[in-house]
């Protein structure tokens, strides 16, 4: 099925432009970033706006999976490599990789790393469920109109023929045919009538298609929008906050303070690493920020 449900707050209203923005700011900075305390505040700032999107029950399906990566990622991290000056646990030699230890900085190295993947499953995430598909396809359309018609349709292919599927499934297993039990080779011949309805619902659906764009006259001339996104004033600010987010995150690339030494031994945290890890969060948090302000108050809403 679709996976982007459009809700009614703002970040879901955003311009598109501002919305891949937000998810060009978090990949680029998740990417650059090393430090533990920069990828958890660069966590927080996704789940924050993720939850004032209203899309925090899709996210922890994604949190699941990615936590269960993170864990596999430390134990094999942990296992095999042999970096490190605090040892938990050591064992006997084994041939050809030396002798079995655990070591605090690769247990660390490891959930380093199972960070960052989780930051990136997030922002990911966002842009499935936070972005309607088609707007940032719309950007695109007025230099290559057609090629964008034709992704958008490929896109859009496969959760049209789930929702087919499922549908016409139903509706057999309603008559009675039985496409869970029995032999394999009767559940084969049961599914051969659902893929033939299938198919021809699909071709009916191109025919109906492409009759309405030839009524609507697509290609006889310019083209037009029934409905085009609009700049507001909270695209303005928001473009602003990730602008300076953006600033300050390579900054503090610059000055070192967003890379972290996990091997041979632990870095010491800094305050200024801290600082300068809050101030990039709250830049991304704007988005968050003016969506709860949008719901609560109806005159700052009437202003962005």
């Amino acid at each position: 099925m679709l996976a982007y449900r459009e809700k009614n707050n703002l970040i879901h209203q955003l311009h598109p432009v501002t919305s891949l923005t937000l998810v060009g700011v978090a990949f680029f900075l998740s990417l650059v970033f090393s430090h533990p305390v920069y990828l958890l505040g660069l966590l927080l700032a996704m789940g924050v706006i993720i939850w004032a999107a209203g899309i925090f029950q899709e996210w922890k399906v994604y949190l699941k999976f990615s936590i269960s990566m993170m864990v596999i990622i430390i134990v094999i991290n942990s296992l095999f490599s042999r970096n490190g000056t605090t040892v938990l646990f050591a064992g006997t030699e084994i041939p050809l990789l030396g002798q079995f230890k655990i070591t605090l900085e690769a247990i660390a190295y490891g959930g380093g790393m199972g960070l960052k993947l989780l930051v990136i499953i997030s922002i990911f995430c966002f842009y499935t469920y936070g972005i309607h598909p088609d707007k940032p396809l719309k950007l695109l359309s007025r230099w290559g109109n057609k090629s964008v018609l034709v992704i958008i349709l490929t896109t859009r292919l496969f959760p049209l023929m789930t929702q087919d599927f499922k549908r016409i499934s139903e509706v057999q297993q309603c008559r009675g045919v039985q496409l869970k039990t029995g032999k394999w080779v009767k559940r084969v011949q049961n599914y051969i009538p659902i893929f033939s309805v299938l198919l021809v619902s699909s071709l009916e659906r191109a025919l109906k298609l492409a009759e309405s764009m030839h009524t609507r006259g697509f290609g006889s001339g310019p083209q037009s929008w029934y409905y085009r996104d609009l700049w507001r004033p909270r695209d303005y600010l928001i473009i602003v906050a990730l602008t300076l987010s953006l600033v300050w995150g390579l900054w503090t690339v610059l000055k070192g303070w967003s890379s972290y030494a996990y091997y041979p031994r632990l870095t010491p945290l800094h305050p200024a690493e801290i600082r300068g890890a809050g101030t990039v969060s709250i830049g991304l948090l704007v988005p968050a920020l003016l969506s709860w302000g949008w719901e609560k108050w109806p005159k700052l809403k009437s202003k962005i």
